[in-house]
């Protein structure tokens, strides 16, 4: 062979593959682009969003303006099965229309621009005059209504944030997502609500057309923060499905994945402790005599709790995985009801620790976030719309008896019934000892939810 027949042909063979090298690095570089921009963009929505949640507390503020005009333990008990229901079977209906959606960023605004809608109207029920004309029947109707519909929309806003973050956000990230969002958030949440709630907010008078207005326009600047984000287009096939089809394929999801099933009996437990949210504010009232503006106080420490247990859950599910967040959680759920029981039993020390009780009512959130990034690591990212609707059902399931457990409360005590509650949470926290960590398992998919746009399918 001719010497410099060998040296001509390798370099003639490798010439077409230097520009390889740039290409992907140039790749890498725009997809390592795109997820830090959408972290920042999602994490800016929750704490926009989380400024107006604040002032819409669920477990203060929502049952404390009921109480106003109804002031029944059975009516307070609508506000939980209302609420997951809302959460719960809108979503299931609309998972695979969401998952047939190009980008789910739209669905993520539209929904928040509807929980906006929903606080305006109850806004506007308090309104000085409107009140006092449409009467307390209507008022009480009017106000759990447009709960419900704020609900609804709150379901549809999670399922779509949930799976939007498991195709935008890598798993090892979500834990930081978590925690940066809710810790900037409640600083931010918590410094609003200490400026803005003792101008609302005096003794046992509340201006709640200001509290709930406020809180819809901080639902709106949620919308827009999200219409950044860079996201490919999904190719769906498009299918039909009839509502019995949808729930069918949910009972079908939870009979065929053991792994999922015993989740969701978790969630089940855990549903059964948003029952008693409506109750703490009653029992501190009722029990240890204080007046509405101790809520101020309640309402800082709660969003306190979420961004201190979320400086525990964020970086241990990074590195642990989510597992370890739910049982450790799971845990804070269980003790918040003996708690409050052994609290308003302690005399005068009670009255003041109670307060710091609402610290544990923080740990609620961290939970849900706990729950829904465990289910995104168990199956890929077509199936998460599914999973996660299914999921929120699971929780909702043990809301059909809060009417019951409120009247219950009326006719026999407290006592009784936040000491049953917690012995179910206790059987629910044991579960988790036996769940998988499938980010320990053999060929996880720990990429599906790695950012992947074509910028020219993006808008």
């Amino acid at each position: 062979m001719h010497p410099h027949s060998s040296t001509t042909a390798e370099p003639k063979a490798e010439r077409p593959q230097s520009p390889a090298t740039p290409v992907a690095t140039l790749d890498g570089i725009q997809r390592n682009e795109g997820v830090s921009r959408n972290f920042v963009l999602l994490t800016l929505y929750q704490v926009v969003l989380r400024c107006g949640w604040i002032f819409k507390t669920e477990s203060i503020i929502i049952p404390a303006v009921l109480d106003l005009i109804a002031g029944s333990g059975w009516i307070r008990g609508f506000l939980p099965i209302l609420g997951r229901i809302g959460q719960s079977c809108p979503p299931l209906l609309y998972a695979d229309r969401l998952r047939q959606l190009p980008l789910k960023k739209w669905s993520l605004a539209g929904t928040s621009l509807a929980m906006s809608v929903a606080f305006a109207g109850l806004a506007a029920m308090f309104i000085p005059g409107v009140e006092s004309s449409i009467g307390q029947s209507a008022m009480v109707v009017g106000f759990l209504g447009f709960y419900f519909l704020f609900f609804c929309a709150t379901g549809l806003n999670q399922l779509g944030f949930g799976t939007t973050q498991g195709k935008l956000i890598p798993p090892h990230l979500r834990g930081r997502l978590m925690l940066a969002s809710n810790v900037i958030g409640a600083v931010i949440a918590i410094s609003l609500a200490a400026w803005l709630l003792p101008k609302w907010l005096q003794g046992n008078s509340i201006q709640v057309n200001w509290i709930f207005g406020f809180a819809a326009f901080s639902f709106i600047g949620s919308a827009i923060s999200v219409m950044g984000l860079k996201e490919r287009r999904d190719q769906v096939e498009r299918k039909a499905f009839s509502p019995k089809q949808l729930i069918q394929e949910s009972i079908n999801v939870v009979k065929d994945d053991h792994r999922f099933r015993y989740v969701c009996l978790i969630a089940a437990t855990f549903g059964f402790s948003l029952m008693l949210f409506p109750h703490y504010q009653a029992l501190a009232r009722e029990r240890l005599d204080v007046d509405l503006s101790r809520m101020i106080f309640w309402v800082i420490v709660q969003n306190a709790g979420t961004a201190i247990f979320s400086l525990l859950g964020g970086p241990l599910a990074d590195w642990k995985g989510n597992r370890l967040v739910l049982r450790t959680m799971m845990f804070g759920v269980m003790i918040l009801p003996l708690g409050s029981i052994a609290l308003v039993h302690s005399g005068s020390v009670g009255i003041y620790l109670f307060d710091w009780l609402f610290l544990f009512v923080g740990v609620t959130p961290i939970t849900f976030r706990a729950f829904t990034n465990y289910t995104l690591e168990l199956v890929p990212e077509p199936m998460h719309p599914r999973y996660l609707a299914t999921q929120s059902l699971c929780i909702a399931v043990p809301m059909v008896i809060s009417p019951f457990v409120g009247l219950l409360i009326d006719i026999t005590s407290f006592e009784l019934v936040f000491s049953g509650i917690a012995l179910i949470l206790f059987g629910g926290w044991t579960m988790t000892w036996f769940l998988d960590e499938p980010r320990h398992e053999v060929g996880h998919h720990v990429m599906y939810g790695e950012m992947d746009v074509d910028p020219e399918d993006e808008v």
